[in-house]
């Protein structure tokens, strides 16, 4: 396929798109979409998703965290641009569960509104390109001011969509737990490393103090707030973060539980985040249980309005957490390997197959990760690990001992129906070895596509392993563009 092709407008971007999803050959899909990268109309990650759709299937399974999946507003979370604003208009709307009490399903999270007497009260403010979406949605059932502004915890998709409430003239009291404070200083911080492990575009992380709507309040660990007559309890826990809270309304029997409830397993083991808390979790759950609320105000999925089904899912949830936590600690102290110890945690079958409880975005063994990171140090157990050689010369080195790369890459094509993760290992090995080896590069991204779409990848590791693709084709496409280049 020529390098030369020109594509030009939006229009002719979308007819690519539909010849990609239509029945042309593989081959001529990928020339049309290399052709595309070149004239930076599509980058290296939509290259990918078009080229091969069954990797958006697999990733949608838990990517849009239970509720509307948007790729735009994914990876644009923290931005206001223009077309993942679109999409969070047209995908955004709005539930009331009790009187004057409202779910707003933004893409991927959820935010609360209540309405008082004295103004609109609403706790969190979802990613940057759902403020516009978010004010809409507010506006569609009530014309009271703003209030006041919760943030449960400073997470992207909780705390950035504020901005357009201020733009839009409110000015509300935004009151948040003290740690959310350093939590947008360490965002200015580590603005390359969160770009890195977040997917997102560097630029559009926030960079001087001025991109944040900051706390106007904060409180240590518990506050209570009176608003129209009718008191707001925020508590904090530490849970998916060090600066989460939930916020209980006694008089309406309402619970904006925040992340603490998913309607999955939780976000308790990421792989890409700073520690998270699992003991506290689960005081957090057992709390909020007892207090007998009637309506459930998830940061994310649905609403509940049964009782009996919210104290069910709690307590389940309570319980699956101290089941990975005192099964990591047990082999802990029983002197497994770190990797042992969390490859041996497996929830009991009552737990394992309950729907509130669905692996969808990490796994059991990942939550007792973070378990053992928070208890031991950064040393693995393996005694060469302390100390070790370059990955780049132990991969070199493995290569030899294979007898060279192609009968390395031979193996890799054998393992992938057999056994995926042995796979995934020795192509890594290969890819350190040698990165700039086109067949490498290609093997690479046949393992990890295979990985996508296996059922037992969950979206965490998906997405990582769609990082490695991205990383193999853009390699793939720089050599193309060299040998394209006039010399």
């Amino acid at each position: 396929m020529s390098r030369k092709i020109l594509i030009g407008s939006g229009v002719v971007l979308g007819l690519i798109v539909l010849l990609v999803v239509s029945g042309l050959g593989q081959k001529l899909k990928r020339g049309i979409l290399e052709a595309a990268v070149h004239e930076e109309k599509i980058g290296v990650r939509e290259m990918l998703l078009l080229e091969y759709p069954s990797l958006i299937r697999a990733i949608k399974r838990g990517g849009a965290f239970g509720g509307e999946f948007s790729h735009r507003v994914g990876t644009q979370m923290f931005s206001r641009d223009p077309k993942a604003i679109a999409d969070a208009l047209e995908l955004t709307s709005i539930e009331e569960l009790a009187p004057r009490t409202w779910l707003i399903h933004l893409p991927i999270v959820n935010a609360v509104l209540f309405e008082t007497d004295e103004g609109l009260v609403l706790v969190d403010t979802g990613m940057g390109p759902g403020g516009p979406a978010l004010l809409k949605a507010m506006r569609s059932v009530s014309d009271k001011p703003l209030h006041t502004v919760i943030y449960t915890h400073a997470h992207v998709d909780h705390a950035y969509g504020t901005w357009a409430l201020l733009e839009a003239g409110e000015k509300p009291a935004i009151i948040a737990q003290e740690g959310a404070v350093q939590r947008f200083e360490r965002y200015l911080r580590m603005r390359g490393s969160l770009a890195k492990y977040m997917d997102q575009p560097l630029e559009t992380l926030p960079a001087t103090r001025e991109d944040i709507a900051w706390p106007t309040r904060t409180f240590k660990d518990r506050l209570e707030l009176v608003i129209g007559g009718e008191t707001f309890v925020l508590q904090h826990h530490k849970g998916e973060t060090d600066d989460q809270l939930y916020v209980w309304v006694p008089g309406r029997k309402a619970l904006a539980s925040a992340d603490y409830y998913q309607g999955f397993l939780p976000n308790a083991g990421n792989g890409k985040r700073v520690q998270r808390h699992v003991e506290e979790w689960i005081a957090a759950l057992r709390e909020m249980a007892a207090l007998n609320p009637e309506v459930l105000l998830p940061a994310h999925g649905k609403g509940i309005t049964e009782p009996a089904v919210i104290q069910e899912n709690f307590q389940l949830l309570a319980d699956a957490l101290q089941n990975i936590f005192d099964q990591t600690i047990a082999g802990l102290n029983a002197g497994m390997r770190q990797d042992q110890v969390h490859q041996s945690v497996a929830l009991p079958e009552d737990l394992a197959n309950h729907p509130s409880l669905k692996v969808l975005y990490v796994s059991a063994q990942d939550i007792s990760k973070m378990i053992i990171r928070r208890y031991t140090g950064w040393w693995d157990d393996i005694p060469s690990h302390w100390s070790p050689a370059p990955l780049e010369v132990e991969a070199q080195e493995i290569v030899r001992l294979a007898g060279g790369m192609e009968p390395l890459l031979v193996r890799i094509g054998e393992l992938i129906q057999t056994d995926i993760q042995l796979a995934c290992h020795l192509a890594d090995w290969a890819y350190l070895a040698e990165p700039e080896n086109l067949a490498v590069q290609d093997m690479v991204i046949e393992v990890y596509r295979e990985r996508i779409v296996d059922p037992a990848s969950n979206t965490q590791e998906m997405l990582t392993y769609l990082n490695r693709m991205v990383e193999a084709r853009s390699r793939q496409l720089e050599a193309a563009k060299e040998v394209a280049a006039p010399h």
